[in-house]
């Protein structure tokens, strides 16, 4: 009888398909550090369950030949799909959906880059597919040659068991049902329920933890084409943001001379006259949030000049070796250096990084959020708030469109106006073999350096990957960088480096020959680590030049992999450490308060990193977040602390996560709902 049984099609399918689906999802869950001790390895073993009785119920539908295709196909699909999926992951620390897959296609272009990123035993993901196919190939058919069909059972039979496997599928999928809405399955400080994931799974990160690889990709495909977002979700589950106590709150009295003094008459009378539900929270959200006061260092650049700088593909190994990179290690150290700054990996990293930077907004996880939402406005944007106060404005980066829409999406931000690499007239070719910074500081100074006041920004191109292929700035200085033990890859790098380094010394003696130099603040960020270097080369350099740290760009301990130098240099200033956790949301509130400009504070989501009101905290894409205390792993909702550091209690715990989902929600429904169009034209309607 038990023999029969296993020798049934449909029950030695849906076993090894299970088996199959189940391996490959905790062979990647190992690789992302995931737990193995929560109901999600449950949650991941009934819809595998679910996906391996449902194929093969199909299956037995078909011919001997249909179904084996179907197996095939099936088997072909997951495992590449997850393989593919933990590779992104690995690569830009996000899984990457719909509404991404633009930016996906285009690690296309550094496909080798990309492959290098794995290690070997990533390839074990691999390992259930192989196995899967050996067998088909090699065992099935002995296993199956003495085996019939159902031909002997009657109509009525057979439609008794087909009913049969029905109800099994839909039992399995009301037991999968309730281990998303009952609260028993959710882990107490993960602040997105687990039905919340399912219908919009932005958070894809935390999804995956949660549901495993296929189910996040089914629910991403499923929300593109129910057009489900956050907005439906928070209405169908009737939430509101919610309020807390802070357990960390500053109550310091803040002098009269000291107050920020706003008007929010027109704002009061345009909340009085909206009645758009989604208007509405973002109003009351943002109208009270704290007005953070003046300090010390208000007005400290106050007239100043300031050119804002993105470093692409940098992170700190630009700060640790003054022979390699002397211009970048005199204005860090000379500068306001942010000493625990971090730029966080998301689906778009340079594109919405640069969007973070320029508006103070956190951006949306699953889309590239500065061309998805390109015609957006934003009058608080940093080019507009310069911009009022009677500066020229303008930007400036070496390449083409290709990749970001800036020529739309500057302007919107306030830019006068956008110079792209044609403009410039700058020599480039598509695989970046021809991008020199240096070019475009030469090309840009007549566009802005004799104005009377001005703020320039500029996006720096030339340290991007490939590290593979031999390149015109990147063979520049690699015969140096090998001679003194570098890998190739690193040793491209290096060079690539140098050459922007260059550019940063031309920026300073353009400056200095204009005589403005002393009148003008360069602020510099990366945008991330460098993607195109495997971990081993990055730490090779950190080993050797004495980082302190490596990085491990899948750890669930710490977030090092995306710590990025950070700067505020004028040639007339005394060196600052900033020692609070920071990234690069807090750099344009900084730089408003220095420069004593009128803005509202309430409408950053950043703050001002001498403020006292400052959280000493740095906030990743995915809600994970770090400071002196340790490191919390959202998608795992677990905390490690550093040796001998305080503990959090969960209640803290759980209003600092609420307190980032908060943020992150309204900054992404502002972002969806082009608010901040809505509120300058609603403030000078009832001015």
């Amino acid at each position: 009888m038990i023999k029969k049984f296993f020798q049934n099609r449909v029950v030695l399918n849906t076993i090894i398909l299970t088996i199959f689906t189940y391996a490959t999802e905790l062979i990647v869950r190992i690789f992302t550090g995931a737990p193995f001790n929560d109901f999600s390895i449950i949650r991941i073993f009934i819809s595998s369950l679910i996906l391996g009785l449902s194929i093969s119920f199909i299956g037995h539908f078909l011919p001997k030949l249909g179904q084996r295709l179907l197996n095939i196909i099936y088997v072909l699909f997951i495992g590449i799909y997850e393989f593919a999926e933990f590779g992104l992951s690995s690569y830009i620390g996000f899984f990457m959906g719909i509404g991404n897959a633009d930016q996906g296609t285009k690690v296309g272009e550094f496909i080798r880059d990309f492959f290098s990123s794995y290690k070997l035993v990533h390839y074990t993901i691999l390992i259930p597919l192989v196995l899967f196919l050996i067998y088909y190939i090699f065992i099935d058919r002995l296993v199956t040659k003495n085996t019939k069909r159902n031909e002997s059972l009657n109509l009525i039979q057979k439609i008794y068991i087909e009913v049969v496997v029905v109800i099994i599928i839909a039992s399995l999928c009301g037991a999968y049902y309730a281990t998303i809405r009952l609260d028993k399955f959710k882990n107490k400080l993960q602040t997105e329920s687990n039905y919340s994931l399912w219908l919009y799974p932005e958070n894809s990160n935390l999804t995956v933890n949660n549901f495993g690889v296929l189910v996040f990709g089914f629910c991403d495909v499923k929300a593109t084409i129910l057009h489900i977002d956050a907005e439906y979700v928070m209405n169908l589950e009737s939430k509101t943001i919610k309020t807390m106590t802070n357990p960390e709150e500053n109550n310091e009295v803040v002098e009269e001379n000291q107050k920020r003094e706003i008007d929010d008459t027109a704002w009061e009378k345009l909340i009085a006259n909206t009645s758009d539900s989604t208007y509405k929270t973002l109003n009351n959200y943002f109208i009270n949030r704290q007005i953070t006061p003046k300090n010390e260092m208000t007005g400290k650049f106050e007239g100043k000049n300031l050119i804002i700088i993105m470093m692409e593909s940098v992170n700190e190994i630009a700060i640790y070796n003054k022979e390699y990179f002397p211009t970048l290690y005199k204005m860090y150290h000379e500068g306001i250096s942010f000493k625990n700054n971090y730029s966080p990996r998301n689906n778009c990293s340079t594109g919405n990084n640069e969007f973070t930077v320029l508006s103070s907004l956190f951006t949306i996880n699953n889309t590239c959020t500065a061309n998805t939402y390109s015609s957006n406005k934003y009058f608080e944007g940093v080019f507009n708030v310069f911009n009022n106060e009677g500066y020229k404005t303008s930007a400036y980066h070496d390449y083409t469109q290709k990749f970001y829409k800036r020529a739309k999406t500057l302007p919107n931000l306030g830019a006068n106006k956008y110079y792209g690499v044609e403009d410039l007239k700058i020599p480039y070719r598509t695989d970046y073999t021809e991008a020199d910074d240096k070019d475009m500081f030469i090309s840009a100074q007549k566009y802005y350096m004799n104005e009377e006041q001005f703020m320039a920004y500029f996006a720096t191109v030339t340290p991007h990957q490939s590290y593979i292929d031999s390149q015109i700035c990147s063979d520049r200085y690699y015969d140096k960088y090998r001679d003194l033990g570098y890998s190739s890859n690193l040793s491209r790098y290096l060079s690539k480096m140098q050459v922007m380094d260059e550019a940063f010394a031309e920026l300073l003696k353009e400056l200095e020959d204009s005589g403005k130099l002393e009148n003008t603040v360069i602020a510099a960020f990366g945008d991330h680590f460098p993607y195109g270097l495997a971990d081993s080369q990055i730490n090779e350099f950190f080993n050797k030049n004495d980082a302190g740290y490596t990085i491990n760009r899948n750890s669930t301990t710490n977030k090092n992999v995306d710590k990025t130098p950070m700067f505020i240099y004028n040639s007339e200033m005394e060196p600052l450490v900033v020692e609070d956790y920071t990234t690069i949301i807090d750099l344009l509130p900084t730089l408003l308060n220095l420069f004593n400009v009128k803005y509202d504070p309430r409408l950053y989501l950043g703050t001002d990193a001498f403020s006292k009101s400052h959280v000493s905290r740095a906030v990743f894409a995915d809600g994970s977040w770090t400071n002196e205390r340790g490191y919390y792993h959202a998608p795992n909702s677990s905390m490690k602390y550093v040796e001998g550091a305080e503990s959090y209690t969960n209640e803290e715990l759980v209003y600092i996560n609420q307190e980032i989902s908060n943020r992150q929600k309204m900054s992404a429904s502002a972002i969806k709902a082009n608010y901040f169009n809505y509120l300058v034209e609603g403030l000078k309607k009832y001015k």
